[in-house]
């Protein structure tokens, strides 16, 4: 599975698969300073960070500051 986003100009692509029939899972996004690969046993974890990190380099490449909550 993999999508890409926008963070300011850049593109930003990431890519979600499985390493075996049910997991582990490895998440990669790859961005215009390099690479960010972390490893989950749940797709629903893995997914969340990708969530995550989205919203870090959108507020990284945009200066949007970020609420926590």
């Amino acid at each position: 599975m993999g999508n890409c986003f926008m963070a300011g100009s850049d593109l930003v692509r990431w890519e979600l698969i499985a390493l075996g029939g049910a997991g582990p899972y490895r998440l990669a996004v790859h961005h215009a300073k390099g690479s960010i690969v972390e490893y989950f046993e749940t797709v629903a974890d893995a997914l969340a960070r990708e969530g995550q990190l989205e919203t870090l380099l959108i507020a990284a490449r945009t200066g949007t500051a970020l609420v926590e909550g």
